[in-house]
């Protein structure tokens, strides 16, 4: 009866099958330590750059969700209690909710290739003049 096994062969050289296999096995070791330690290096390349940038880049965010609440807030305060007279009011508080939202607000090309605002934002520098104007007519006192 022959066997399967090519080790229990009686006949075939030790430097053949032998070698060859545990040749096999040692390449596809390395090939799985490398692509192991392939996966962990881009992870953790990821993990780091993510992080950085997320630490850079949230007080610009942090400031701009502050300013833009602001203005919303502002409007949305004035359009509750003079709204339904000021049609004007009305039409510019229906206006910023939709031109003010975040996909708007923090788009790419506002931005630099370091992520830095360069300026003011325009969205900013149009809404904050409208709404110091209905802020003056009611005499409210801000400093936007």
């Amino acid at each position: 009866m022959a066997s399967n096994n090519a080790l229990d062969d009686v006949w075939i050289s030790d430097s053949d099958s032998h070698d060859d296999k545990l040749s096999n096995d040692i390449n596809k070791l390395r090939e799985n330590h490398l692509k192991s330690g392939f996966l962990d290096g881009i992870t953790q390349a990821k993990e780091t750059n993510l992080q950085k940038g997320f630490d850079e880049g949230f007080p610009q965010g942090a400031l701009l969700g502050s300013q833009v609440g602001q203005l919303l807030g502002l409007l949305q305060c004035l359009d509750q209690k003079y709204g339904d007279q000021d049609e004007s009011l009305r039409q510019d508080f229906n206006t910023i909710q939709k031109e003010v939202r975040i996909n708007k607000v923090l788009t790419k090309g506002m931005f630099n290739e370091d992520l830095n605002l360069v300026g003011e934002h325009p969205l900013l520098a149009k809404w904050k003049p409208i709404v110091k104007s209905h802020c003056d007519k009611y005499s409210v006192h801000t400093s936007v």
